[in-house]
């Protein structure tokens, strides 16, 4: 890995990210006429702008809010909130994973150098395999069964140092957090369709009678509505998809069994994508859908019951609306378990190329 620049590579943060903003490094002087200060002064520079951008990464933790005894309209008012979050955190996640490859590229550079001996060298290959040694604990900590073998192959890799630090950083925001940005995307647009055709809607269908002896429900228009919702989110359509994200090759049949594993869904919610596409995916649970237009079979036009009558229907159906945002729940939970992973591991990472730098700044300067 070679640099010639320090390349600011220009990164678009929402208005609320305080970008972190270095002013670029020269031009590098040829390595064999490299000197110390120069070597120096761009491996400090490099290391502090890594450290600033953690920094930046790890301001604003995720916390999932309990949504227990929210109501629907309550728990979709939320899902803005929740959305600005992630892709902020995306952001910073994206400008990080720059900073760490900056970094690297300037100690691979350092390590060409004609100032450091081969036993120099020698010790700072060492080093690299304790971190990675120190590493594998840490990704083996709490590791996620969606990358867990996937995970093991990187750490495992012939490849060179600096480059497996990269794509082990790459899996696990591109491969494990990314898959969890697009699941709670694709739910929480779900669920604020459901709020909205259903919930939203229900003081329009439902009307007391008889001096509130008896309900009135407009079963037409209750049904229509399920029916449009369960249609927009059946598959093969896109916006039914969890895993992977509809715009990227669709996944083999073991990996999506994995997420279907992962996000507790049943094996109904896993699908073989039609011609022209290709591959498998994990699609959301309609069930719930289903069995509330079941509850509506024998009926049609307007109803008229009993209060008993309805409050029985009303049971039912408030259960299955229930399963609905248990699920947001479960999501949303899963989400904040994998960006602490992510957050866990680069702050372990983070520590490894500060005590690096500092083995390779001391043997530069010896």
């Amino acid at each position: 890995m070679e640099i010639t620049r320090f390349i600011q590579t220009p990164v678009v943060l929402l208005p609320n990210i305080d970008a972190t903003v270095d002013t670029p490094l020269p031009v590098d002087i040829p390595v064999e006429v490299q000197t110390v200060s120069s070597l120096t002064q761009l491996l400090d520079r490099s290391v502090n702008a890594l450290n600033r951008s953690l920094a930046n990464l790890l301001r604003g933790p995720f916390n999932a809010k309990s949504l227990e005894g929210m109501t629907t309209e309550s728990m979709a008012q939320l899902i803005p909130e929740l959305l600005e979050q992630i892709h902020a955190k995306r952001d910073r996640s994206h400008l990080w994973a720059q900073r760490v490859r900056q970094c690297c590229a300037v100690m691979s550079h350092s390590m060409k150098s004609t100032l450091l001996d081969d036993s120099r060298l020698r010790q700072l290959n060492e080093e690299q395999g304790e971190i990675l040694r120190s590493l594998k604990q840490a990704v083996d900590q709490d590791k996620p069964f969606e990358i867990a073998e996937a995970l093991d192959a990187g750490i495992n890799s012939s490849n060179d140092f600096f480059e497996k630090l990269l794509e082990l950083i790459d899996l696990i925001k591109n491969g494990y957090l990314a898959g969890y940005e697009h699941i709670i995307k694709a739910y929480t647009d779900f669920f604020a369709d459901f709020n909205a055709l259903i919930t939203a809607k229900m003081k329009d269908w439902v009307e007391g009678a008889n001096d509130g002896k008896e309900v009135e429900l407009n079963v037409d228009a209750l049904r229509d509505a399920l029916t449009t919702l369960l249609e927009k989110y059946t598959h093969p359509n896109s916006e039914s998809m969890l895993f992977p994200n509809p715009d990227s090759v669709g996944a083999s049949k073991e990996e999506a069994e994995k997420w279907l594993k992962a996000l507790g869904l049943p094996a109904s919610c896993l699908k073989k994508n039609p011609p022209p596409g290709s591959g498998w995916c994990v699609v959301i649970d309609t069930s719930p859908l289903t069995t509330m237009i079941s509850s509506l079979a024998s009926y049609s036009g307007t109803v008229k019951w009993d209060t008993a009558k309805y409050n029985q229907w009303q049971t039912g159906f408030n259960a299955q609306e229930e399963r609905l945002k248990n699920m947001l729940q479960s999501l949303t939970q899963k989400y904040s378990n994998a960006n602490s992973y992510h957050d866990n591991f680069n702050k372990t990472l983070s520590a490894h190329l500060n005590q690096f730098a500092d083995m390779l700044r001391a043997m530069l300067n010896f």
